[in-house]
């Protein structure tokens, strides 16, 4: 008889065991700390890539050095803060000093169509004609002649004889009443738009991209 009481003993709290067992390892309360786990891991992830991307927006990249932006400050007159499109003046750097050469197209020798078209295509992305006269007549509804609307990027167009044909000439604005371009005999250079020699020779403008 004690036999068969402990027997029915064992049994009873052998599945007392086995019930506390089970209910023990009822495993949702875990699963649902994993599941809120992850969706804050997501949440944070999303979170770090928005402000990796407001930190790209931002983020201006950089052309020049501290000496090179000296540089143009000094030769524009203007404060090195007014030094902006630093791209702008990185490929002019590239050309500064190179020679005029009549039909040239490479920093041995360039005219002054070719610099220009070079340059738009660099910096702005932006597609020109080989020679100023076809430069000119690309879009002749951007054309304006009073250059106190000048705007850095905008095209200039000279007629260096009196016998050209409208145009001869091209350069490209800056800031401050200075152009560059491909001049001759002086090659690629930062000019002075104000000088009276490019007075006497100015015909008009043309703003072919958006600028500020």
């Amino acid at each position: 008889m004690k036999i068969k009481l402990s027997f029915v003993l064992v049994i009873v709290l052998l599945t007392a065991c086995s019930r506390k067992t089970l209910k023990g390892g009822d495993y949702s309360y875990y699963k649902s700390e994993i599941e809120k786990s992850k969706r804050q891991e997501q949440l944070q992830k999303e979170a770090n890539k928005k402000t990796n991307t407001v930190h790209q927006v931002n983020e201006v990249p950089r052309y020049l050095s501290p000496e090179e932006r000296k540089k143009f400050s000094t030769l524009l007159d203007v404060p090195e803060k007014e030094i902006k499109n630093e791209k702008l003046y990185a490929v002019i750097d590239q050309w500064l000093g190179t020679p005029y050469d009549w039909g040239g197209t490479s920093k041995n020798g360039v005219d002054c169509s070719s610099y220009v078209q070079q340059l738009y295509q660099k910096v702005y992305g932006r597609d020109l004609p080989r020679t100023s006269l076809e430069q000119f007549y690309l879009d002749t509804k951007s054309h304006f002649r009073n250059q106190k609307y000048l705007k850095e990027g905008d095209l200039i167009f000279f007629r260096l004889r009196h016998q050209d044909k409208v145009v001869s000439h091209v350069g490209v604005y800056l800031q401050n009443g200075k152009f560059t371009g491909s001049n001759s005999p002086h090659g690629v250079q930062i000019a002075d738009l104000n000088a009276d020699y490019w007075q006497d020779k100015y015909v008009a403008c043309a703003r072919l991209i958006n600028t500020p």
